[in-house]
């Protein structure tokens, strides 16, 4: 029953570096027609280009969008835990959204 409890916990403690890159942000100019509030522009809080390292699953790195890495987080709990294969995602503001390349790093 122990070892059926353990399962899966061997390396919880294991926490890889993860890489954020800013690929592309978005503004959808049509529906802000229809839906306005905030900006009328792409994300301002983030820059195309824009790297970020974290080694900390639970906190953004400094500088980053707070709602960008609510979003995230469950891509980056995969990425942090050993997730070898780089995930595109995106944050949820449906006028503006931005997309990120995570990446795990040794």
């Amino acid at each position: 029953e122990k070892e059926i409890e353990n399962h899966g916990l061997a390396n919880i403690g294991e926490c890889y570096k993860c890489r954020i890159t800013v690929l592309k942000k978005s503004f959808n100019e049509e529906l802000y027609r229809l839906y306005p509030y905030g900006a009328a522009s792409a994300c301002g809080r983030l820059e195309e280009g824009q790297v970020f390292i974290t080694n900390n699953r639970w906190d953004p790195p400094e500088g980053f969008c707070h709602w960008a890495w609510s979003d995230l987080r469950p891509m980056l709990h995969s990425i942090h835990s050993g997730h070898t294969v780089p995930m595109i995602c995106c944050c949820t503001d449906g006028l503006r959204p931005v997309t990120f390349k995570l990446e795990r790093i040794e």
